[in-house]
């Protein structure tokens, strides 16, 4: 069973509900079952890479493209198809970054102030005291 929409411009976005009689729990765009077949050899192959074997590599697998289609779907819709969103992220992947050394830092130790007497709590108290009949 489907449910069809009448504007062409939403027909895209049909949805699986079930057979008829028997709908399934969740809704989800064709498009969506697509991208989630698409996600399954990326992650297979990264389940194979981290040597994740048995039911844990399948449900790692499972769960994984399941979360990595949610939030591809969130971004899909009418004006920003699959194929952008992708687009989106290969260019933001090998965008140029500007290169450059990381800027080490080290404090000027003639500007660290040194005391011979170490605070103790009993000093913090007193301070704070003085502060109250100060104002």
């Amino acid at each position: 069973m489907r449910v069809r929409s009448d504007d062409d411009l939403y027909s895209l976005q049909n949805r699986y509900l079930g057979p008829p009689g028997r709908t399934i729990p969740f809704q989800a765009r064709y498009v969506a079952y697509v991208t989630w077949a698409a996600y399954v050899v990326p992650f297979l192959i990264v389940r194979q890479q981290l040597g994740i074997a048995g039911s844990t590599g399948t449900m790692f697998v499972l769960v994984g493209t399941t979360i990595a289609t949610v939030y591809t779907m969130r971004l899909v819709s009418t004006e920003r198809p699959v194929s952008a969103v992708v687009r989106m992220v290969w260019l933001n992947i090998t965008a140029p970054r500007p290169g450059g050394e990381a800027i080490h830092a080290a404090p000027n130790p003639t500007s660290v102030m040194v005391t011979a007497h170490y605070p103790t709590p009993s000093d913090r108290q007193m301070r704070r005291s003085v502060k109250r009949y100060e104002r």
